[in-house]
């Protein structure tokens, strides 16, 4: 068999058996999260480098942002295009140039201002449920849609650029809205599409005809000698359920609005008080959550996931009960301290029993930001290059890409 071709019937097996295994694991309930088992394989951005294109584990460029489709698809932000991951493993270009700017059209003509006019370089993507995939575009103010038109991918825009400051309750025409600061966008499977700037939250209808602004921050998500303000809003996701949420840095907070349009501050205690800041794992609302990043939610609502940052680490915010941070050897712990106390080598230890320091031996499973996941609910994570870290699982050696895969396998069985 050809090797182009031997790699994609790896990647397609592979891709079968993670939906097998996805398909296990969802009829367990959200109490077998002690039991789940984690495992880190290779994803993208090959150390040493790598072609733009092909069989996606050779490929380089190190993508920042990621969702992924019912068909199977992943989308990468990287640079200023966004790439495409079909089903059997092949990674290429679909839209943007490569070049600074704005321009609508044709996929691969159009440009892009990723990453711009936005807190610490902030890149967002969000899946549709129809195929299309919405971009955060800072450094233009405005939300973009890439989506096919007669077999054919195009870019328009979908919201922003306009002059028109919202206040609760306002619905206006998309395109004449004002968005500022860092912007960040989640779509629920109903095709709502929730936008959040620096001033608060929006939704526009499924049809992108109307949108219309639901509220400021809450005022919990801010320090307690500070007056409601601006969100540096990092990333968003949504559920099944309809629910959208949001992770900010700086203050640190995770923010929740409803598919009824209430906007809720749902975790993170938001402190400057050193002592409470080294507090462990507990109810959402009492764990803090250094400088995140990212934030992704499992398809089924049963948790979210807060990292990057300074964290390191991957914190699991459930549905009810209290946080947990995943350890070097696959499985969650309640940390008794904050899990920065917790770090050790990027070494993963799949047959590793324990607890986490202080408790034990163990460490964190150590990440610096989570791009997105999938529709299955895997998670994609990296390593920050200056970190002078890559991950290394024991038992089968370095990873060969700096994006890497985190695959859940049902409860008790193997990853």
């Amino acid at each position: 068999m050809p090797i182009c071709l031997a790699r994609r019937f790896d990647w397609a097996l592979r891709l079968a058996l993670t939906l097998l295994l996805i398909a296990v694991s969802a009829v367990v309930s959200a109490s077998g999260w002690q039991a789940e088992r984690w495992h880190t394989a290779d994803f993208t951005s090959a150390l040493g480098g790598g072609p733009d294109g092909g069989p996606v584990e050779q490929a380089g460029g190190t993508p920042y942002a990621l969702c992924g489709d019912q068909a199977g698809n992943l989308y990468l932000a990287y640079g200023q295009f966004i790439d495409i991951v079909t089903p059997d493993g092949m990674r290429s270009h679909l839209a943007g140039s490569g070049e600074f700017g704005y321009r609508d059209g044709a996929a691969h003509q159009a440009e892009f201002r990723l990453g711009l006019n936005a807190y610490y370089g902030a890149h967002n993507l969000a899946c549709a449920s129809d195929g299309s995939v919405f971009v955060a575009d800072g450094g233009n103010r405005r939300v973009r849609r890439i989506h096919q038109v007669q077999g054919q991918w195009r870019v328009d825009t979908w919201a922003g650029g306009g002059k028109r400051r919202l206040g609760p309750g306002e619905s206006v025409l998309p395109n004449t809205v004002a968005l500022s600061g860092t912007i960040t966008v989640a779509v629920t499977p109903a095709g709502e599409v929730t936008i959040a700037d620096n001033h608060g939250a929006y939704r526009m209808t499924a049809d992108g005809r109307q949108i219309s602004y639901l509220a400021r921050w809450p005022a919990s998500a801010f320090y307690s000698n500070a007056r409601p303000g601006n969100l540096n809003v990092m990333m968003g996701d949504a559920d099944r359920a309809g629910n959208v949420y949001f992770v900010s840095r700086t203050p640190d907070a995770v923010i929740r609005i409803t598919p009824e349009g209430k906007v809720q501050h749902y975790a993170g205690r938001v402190t400057r008080d050193r002592k409470q800041q080294l507090a462990g794992d507990g109810p959402p609302l009492q764990a803090y959550f250094n400088t995140p990043t990212s934030v992704a939610a499992q398809p089924d609502g049963s948790a979210i996931y807060v990292c990057g940052g300074d964290e390191y680490d991957i914190r699991r915010i459930p549905g009810d009960g209290a946080t947990a941070t995943l350890m070097q050897n696959g499985q969650w712990y309640r940390a008794s301290v904050h899990p920065n106390k917790s770090r050790g080598p990027a070494v993963v230890k799949p047959g590793a029993t324990g607890k986490l320091r202080p408790d034990g031996d163990l460490t964190i499973l150590m990440v610096s930001h989570l791009l997105g996941r999938d529709a299955l609910g895997n998670l994609y994570g990296s390593l920050n290059a200056w970190s002078g870290m890559t991950q290394h699982v024991e038992g089968e050696g370095l990873l060969g890409t700096r994006v890497f895969r985190l695959q859940r396998s049902a409860p008790g069985g193997n990853p």
